[in-house]
């Protein structure tokens, strides 16, 4: 045998016992890449953890992932990682990264609700995102100009930020306006803008709750026609409804149509219901988690892998807006863009102290049937609902450990999961030679507590490393209290 193929056969049986070796790594001339070692890795698709690992980077990618002593050809950086723990990059799957804030105004003596996007605040929610551990975020609508700009000055290196999957304009009759919104009222108008969504790099095409069943029909037909992924926040519609007509994905854990409510509670929720938000807690207290409309609508939602962004924080947040410190703290504040924090303030829902009791109580039954959609086998996307991560990203991941799900199974949602549903786990998700080097390192053991996952020390995205304080000194970011460290 040749001395050249001997050494290669050397090196990769060499490699077996560990998680996966590069030999072109070990073989070739020059030095390899950067590597970082020492780290505790935490693997949730097997479920395991390998200590004192290493991950070799090399061009943006992961080029080699063991245990042990590194024993390949010199890198050109080693970085000591011992004490910390590594995961793949965070995913974030409901992420609104380019919205502004709320507003109202008044057009042709009209009332219209606007989210603009401003690139100063896009900037600042991707920054905040990334020094987080998110490094994919999908955004589930806006202006789809703002969103082909945000991803042109990610891949230019302008902006530090998640790679970002997009929907575009939200189709939603008035009063929402501006380019946020679309509201196609032909055919020909709804091909137009599925077309121009998806010639504008669009992934998805958001369908909102003021729809009636043929507009969700035709918007679904369109975006499938231009290779869109159909996904809708929804109200009246029933979930089961809306997977029979082809939806793809549903947005927030309020499925609060009456046509799932059995008929003695349907009457009753009909007869109730006004303008307020008290239905954001009703359909709860009258829902039959086991009769047969919502053991259906299970069934359907599985079988047609229709995928669920659960977002369990828009629950918390909806029935604690009288006690907000409960669930958003002063400190989590401080990393909300403040005009974007003024705006979600003021579009609180308002209810009274009994209604605010109410709320609360039914939130165990939300958070069963989060536990309900995993256990029926319903594809679930978790994300905050907000403009990207944050604090509220270990929020929402212990929300699923308090619904159930175990340790390693919200970590899975978190990334590998995550990235098979957004349809590209094929390069990144997980830390594994060939994927892309989306990485998060951390101070503490995430499987010992999801607000672990607040400690971020390191973030790689693409290979490009940088400690949150370097990620937020970008943009216009102050720390929440003086002297204390980012956590």
């Amino acid at each position: 045998m040749p001395r050249n193929l001997r050494q290669v056969v050397i090196a990769f049986l060499a490699c077996v016992p560990l998680l996966g070796c590069h030999v072109a790594a070990r073989t070739g001339g020059g030095r390899a890449g950067v590597l970082y070692h020492g780290f505790s890795l935490v693997d949730p698709l097997a479920q395991r953890v390998v200590e004192d690992a290493y991950i070799l980077v090399d061009d943006g990618r992961i080029a080699s992932v063991g245990a042990g002593a590194w024993t390949g050809r010199p890198p050109e950086r080693s970085v000591d990682m011992t004490g910390h723990y590594a995961l793949p990059g965070l995913i974030d799957g409901h992420a609104h990264i380019t919205s502004g804030p709320h507003s109202v105004e008044v057009v042709d003596g009209a009332p219209t609700i606007r989210i603009p996007s401003v690139d100063a605040i896009t900037r600042y929610n991707a920054a905040v995102a990334l020094a987080f551990g998110i490094t994919t975020v999908r955004n589930p609508g806006g202006d789809p100009a703002a969103n082909a700009h945000y991803d042109a000055q990610i891949r230019r290196g302008a902006w530090r930020g998640p790679e970002a999957l997009h929907a575009g304009a939200v189709i939603q009759p008035p009063p929402f306006g501006g380019a946020a919104f679309a509201y196609p009222r032909s055919e020909a108008e709804w091909d137009a803008e599925a077309r121009r969504q998806a010639g504008m790099g669009m992934r998805y095409f958001k369908l909102y709750s003021g729809l009636d069943a043929d507009e969700l029909h035709q918007g679904i037909q369109a975006a499938h026609r231009h290779g869109l992924k159909a996904i809708a926040h929804l109200d009246t519609i029933s979930w089961t409804q809306a997977a029979r007509l082809g939806i793809d994905g549903l947005e927030h854990t309020l499925p609060t149509s009456a046509d799932l409510l059995e008929p003695e509670q349907r009457a009753l929720y009909l007869a109730e219901r006004g303008a307020d938000a008290r239905y954001l807690f009703r359909w709860f207290e009258l829902a039959a988690f086991d009769g047969p409309l919502i053991q259906e609508m299970l069934a359907e939602l599985a079988q047609r892998r229709v995928v669920v962004s659960t977002t369990l924080g828009v629950n918390a947040l909806a029935y604690n807006s009288d006690r907000l410190d409960t669930v958003l703290p002063l400190e989590d504040r401080a990393y909300m863009h403040p005009a974007n924090l003024e705006a979600l303030l003021s579009f609180l829902p308002r209810m009274d102290e009994a209604d605010h009791q109410r709320a609360r109580a039914v939130m165990p039954k939300v958070l069963e049937l989060a536990r309900r959609l995993h256990g029926a086998g319903v594809p679930i996307l978790v994300g905050t609902d907000g403009n990207g991560g944050g604090p509220a990203y270990s929020r929402e991941l212990d929300l699923h450990m308090r619904a159930g799900l175990g340790t390693w199974a919200v970590l899975r949602l978190a990334t590998s999961d995550a990235a098979d549903l957004l349809g590209i786990g094929d390069r990144t998700g997980r830390i594994a030679e060939g994927m892309e080097a989306d990485i998060a390192f951390f101070g503490s053991n995430p499987l010992a507590d999801p607000g672990n996952l607040r400690d971020v020390t390191l973030v790689l995205a693409d290979g490009n490393a940088a400690t949150p304080e370097e990620i937020l000194r970008t943009v216009d970011w102050a720390p929440p209290v003086p002297g204390v460290a980012h956590r």
